[in-house]
């Protein structure tokens, strides 16, 4: 595939984005306000399978577009804020199955999401400096 190619799906790939961050939004407000509802939430499957669904439509592009072989081509820097855009979507959906198994499920889903808020920054810190190159850090 020619790079010019691979910008213009870069681009659909950024517009899918804001689809996956519609999802998500979505569905944590109905999280919420399912548990201000009521308190009792029942196990509903068909909103678990949306959520999973709309899980790996925001995980998966993210690593597609980080170790894809085809998108290799494309410098990195170009298509870091997308890829952790995903990741970030991705963590963001995670708040959703929280709220809804919080009252199941101790505490300790809580320090799961804070590692992988930290594990996102930090990969995002150390890829952003290897994208950089060394020249441009230390001018």
């Amino acid at each position: 595939m020619n790079i010019d190619s691979l910008s213009k799906r870069l681009e659909i790939w950024k517009r899918i984005l804001f689809i996956n961050i519609g999802a998500s939004i979505t569905l944590f407000m109905q999280a919420v306000l399912k548990y201000q509802e009521s308190q009792s939430l029942t196990f509903e499957t068909s909103w678990y399978g949306v959520w999973f669904i709309v899980q790996l439509a925001s995980f998966l592009p993210g690593f597609v577009l980080l170790w894809g072989k085809h998108w290799m081509q494309i410098p990195l820097r170009e298509r870091l804020n997308t890829i952790f855009g995903y990741f970030a979507i991705a963590w963001f959906t995670l708040f959703p199955i929280g709220i809804r198994i919080e009252r199941y499920e101790s505490k300790s889903f809580n320090f799961v999401l804070f590692g992988f808020a930290i594990a996102i920054a930090i990969g995002y810190w150390s890829l952003r400096r290897k994208s950089m190159g060394t020249q441009a850090i230390f001018q």
